[in-house]
C-alpha cells in the first residue's frame, strides 16, 4: 500500500463525516468520490478505499459497501448490448 498524503487523509476524514448525516455510510460511493476528486494523488482505488472504512468504522454508524451502476451497467441490465 502506497503512504496517502496527509491533504488526501484530511479530505477521506472530511468525506466520511460528511456521510454520516445519510446512514448507512457507503464507503464505496466515498472512496470512489475522493479519487475523482483527487487525480493529481495518483493513490489507487483500493488503498483509498481502505482508508476510508478505517474512518467510517471509528465512526460507529452502519457501512454500505454498495457500487453505485455506471450507465453502461444500467443499460446491460435493461438488455441493451
Amino acid at each position: 500500500m502506497r503512504p496517502l498524503s496527509p491533504e488526501l487523509k484530511a479530505r477521506i476524514s472530511a468525506a466520511v463525516a460528511a456521510a454520516r448525516t445519510a446512514s448507512p455510510i457507503n464507503v464505496v460511493e466515498i472512496a470512489q468520490l475522493v479519487q475523482r476528486q483527487n487525480p493529481q494523488e495518483n493513490v489507487a482505488f483500493e488503498d483509498i478505499l481502505s482508508l476510508v472504512l478505517d474512518v467510517a468504522q471509528c465512526t460507529g454508524e452502519p457501512i454500505l459497501f454498495e457500487r453505485q451502476p455506471s450507465t453502461a451497467d444500467v443499460a446491460h441490465m435493461n438488455g441493451a448490448s
